[in-house]
This record gives structure tokens, sequence and C-alpha cells, in this order.
């Protein structure tokens, strides 16, 4: 058997395991494969088109019962499978697998790669919130927290942090620091949202000049309505 016939034949065993919705017989099949097969098949379900049939609540399945057996194995190409889907569709990342998954038997580690990757997917704060609460946990610092809404760097991620930084109370080097970064990013909603720092908590002097006007009555509203932290932010 040539290795192209053979390569065919394994993309179809995997494809009829998925397409029957047979997670547990994939994981089976996965285990198997001896390492050069199984860098193949690795590729293959990495790949967003041969998830397409699937439910949101079927995909999750075969998520949780791949890492659950080999995280190490599966949790970042299949990360990787939901990044290509949610163009296409949106996910809700409520299914019974996926929060099982996150809150149960995840590592801290794959909980923090799959918040870094799916909290720029969420549209609105709320969306957010709930995400975070599912990943986080008590134990996780509120510095942690920070940054995971920094480096989302979405309106949505932008408006919580905001609302974290005035409930720490924090110190004016360290919102300074934060307001620097923002800078460094380069781009426009970072840049506001610097100045929007500068100007609420008083930083003084920032490396830039900034171009948005905010009137002081529009302060006291800022962490209280998204849409107008919005407005303010995209002005």
């Amino acid at each position: 058997m040539s290795a192209l016939s053979h390569t065919v034949q394994l993309r179809q065993r995997l494809s009829l395991l998925i397409e029957s919705r047979n997670a547990e017989g994939l994981c089976a099949t996965l285990t198997s494969l001896r390492n050069a097969d199984f860098r193949t098949a690795s590729q293959y379900i990495g790949q967003g088109d041969v998830w397409r049939a699937l439910t949101e609540e079927e995909f999750w399945h075969f998520f949780r019962v791949l890492a659950v057996d080999n995280a190490k194995a599966y949790v970042g190409t299949l990360i990787k499978v939901v990044l290509t889907l949610s163009k296409r569709q949106n996910f809700a990342f409520d299914s019974r697998d996926f929060q099982r998954f996150s809150r149960e038997e995840a590592s801290t580690i794959d909980r923090r790669k799959m918040l870094e990757a799916f909290l720029p997917l969420m549209a609105t704060p709320l969306q957010a919130e709930r995400l975070m609460d599912t990943l986080l946990r008590s134990e996780d610092s509120v510095h942690s927290r920070v940054m995971v809404l920094f480096k989302a760097s979405t309106t949505a991620s932008y408006f919580l942090l905001f609302k974290q930084l005035k409930e720490m109370d924090a110190e004016p080097a360290y919102l300074r620091r934060i307001a620097v970064e923002l800078i460094r990013k380069g781009d426009k909603c970072s840049f506001n949202f610097a100045a929007i720092l500068q100007r609420y908590f008083d930083l003084g002097n920032l490396p830039g000049t900034f171009s948005l006007q905010m009137p002081p009555y529009e302060f006291s509203r800022l962490d209280q309505s998204f849409d107008h932290f919005l407005k303010i932010l995209l002005r």
C-alpha cells in the first residue's frame, strides 16, 4: 500500500468516527496509532472543515473526551479548531462538556490557554464575564484578571478592565504602566483607552499626544454603560 493511500484511509477512518459522533472511538483510534500516523491524524483533526457538520454541543463532547485523555496532545490543536470555526459560527461556550472540562478537569495551564484564546471572541462584557467565571478560579490573582483582559484587546475586555482597575484602587504607577503598554499596541482603540485612563485617574503626562475629547461630565458614566464607554472609546 502506498503512503498516500494509507494516509487517505486513515483520514477516512477518522472522518467516519467524527461523522458518527463517536468521540470515544476516535480517542481509542488515535491512542492506538504509531508516532508518524499520530502526527498525520493530529494535523487532520486540526482542520476546521473536519468538524463543520457537528453542533457546538457535539464538538465540545469530542473536545472533552480527547482533552481528558491527553491534554498535552489535543488541547492546543482543538483550541485552533474553535478559532477557525468561530469565523463562521458563534460559540456560546455554555455546553455541558465545555463547562465540566473547564471547571473540573482542565489544568491551570489549559484554562489559561483557553481563556486567552477565547476571550477575544466575546462580543459583549456579559459574554466575557461568563467565560472568565468559567475559566478563572478564586485563587487566581486580580493581576491575572487584569492581564488577560489587557491581552484580549477588545472593546468588551477594555470595558471590564476599566471597571476592574477602578475597583482595585490601584497605585498610579501600576495604572501608568498599563497606559503606556496600551499606547505601545499602536491601534486607535488602545490609544484612546490609554487617554481615558490618563484623564480618569489623573496619570499626568504619557508618551503620546491624545486627540480624544472627554468633557468632565462623561467620567461618571464610564463604567455604568458599555454603550457609553464604547462611544467614547471609538470617538
